[in-house]
């Protein structure tokens, strides 16, 4: 199965899901759904049981899928665009790591590092 499967499969179940009413009516409800499967995730981390946890994630991910689908947005292309926009700001980041003879940032310093990065776009 190919990574494009993955969204494909997940879509192609809502939508027969839908045939049935069972989907979302607006992306309000989505949004609901999304901080309660965050709030879930929280709680399966703090349990620290690695199924739990996968198990959350995979609803909060099922989800973000529904969003994406309900809103017309390929999600293909929302992750080529977000890997384009963090390389670009890594990028950015390993040279002001090398302005500062640096190779290692504490996460204070890196931070500012990002911030200082994302201000400048």
């Amino acid at each position: 199965m190919t990574n494009k499967d993955i969204f494909r499969n997940a879509v192609n179940l809502q939508l027969e899901a839908r045939k049935i009413g069972l989907d979302w009516i607006d992306i309000e409800g989505i949004m609901a759904k999304i901080y309660e499967e965050t709030k879930e995730v929280e709680e399966a981390i703090q349990s620290s049981k690695n199924g739990k946890i996968r198990e959350e994630l995979g609803d909060l991910l099922f989800t973000y899928i529904s969003l994406a689908r309900h809103l017309d947005i390929d999600l293909h292309q929302v992750i080529k665009e977000a890997e384009l926009k963090f390389n670009a700001r890594f990028l950015k980041v390993k040279s002001e790591l090398e302005k500062l003879d640096k190779t290692f940032a504490t996460p204070d310093e890196m931070t500012a590092i990002w911030d200082k990065m994302k201000k400048s776009e």
